[in-house]
């Protein structure tokens, strides 16, 4: 009597039929009415968006933050600097602004979207007046800073006691010798709301 030899099971075999099997309970699930569930997927953290809604209570002294492509105010407790019409007093309160507007936000600003441009190195080196008001002296001229630095700081200086309330604001470069002319400003609803157009406001 001749013996045949075994067939060895074709591979594969088993995980087509368990495919199958898995394609038939799909079918019957979902004829009894039952809703198929995906799989939870970790795409990280929903994103946020900017609200500029300053914390902290109000009654200090407003600085002018970048938020959401504008300027926005917040509030700062300063020291007293003394009288502004005193040149010296007047240097170290636009001093103390500066200081303000460097520094980086405190957390609670940060989470709303508050970011500042200010250069840290930029300081007012001197405070001058003449018939058409104050003029402070900066080391960097103001054809030099950045559109939103530039709108942090005039907004900033104008709502201080540095100018008189209402007036515009006038900022020079470090040498009065130079070509390059001081400039006037005014923190207008444009230049709070669109920086990036800023211009010096006309003689």
């Amino acid at each position: 009597m001749t013996m045949r030899p075994k067939r060895r099971a074709r591979a594969g075999r088993p995980r087509a039929s368990t495919a199958v099997a898995v394609a038939v309970l799909t079918l019957t699930t979902a004829g009894c009415g039952i809703r198929s569930m995906d799989l939870p997927v970790d795409d990280g953290p929903a994103p946020t968006r900017a609200n500029c809604a300053a914390p902290g209570e109000s009654g200090g002294t407003e600085v002018f933050l970048v938020c959401d492509s504008r300027v926005e105010s917040v509030e700062r407790e300063l020291d007293g600097t003394g009288p502004p019409e005193d040149p010296a007093q007047r240097i170290a309160l636009a001093n103390a602004l500066l200081g303000e507007l460097q520094g980086d936000p405190p957390d609670e600003e940060r989470a709303a979207g508050f970011s500042t441009n200010v250069p840290g190195d930029l300081r007012v080196t001197a405070a001058a007046g003449d018939g058409g008001g104050p003029v402070l002296r900066l080391n960097w001229h103001p054809d030099d800073l950045p559109a939103f630095a530039l709108a942090q700081v005039i907004c900033t200086f104008a709502q201080s006691e540095v100018f008189a309330e209402d007036a515009p604001v006038t900022l020079g470069g470090p040498d009065v010798e130079t070509d390059r002319q001081d400039r006037q400003y005014t923190c207008t609803s444009a230049v709070r709301h669109r920086p990036d157009t800023l211009r010096p406001a006309a003689p």
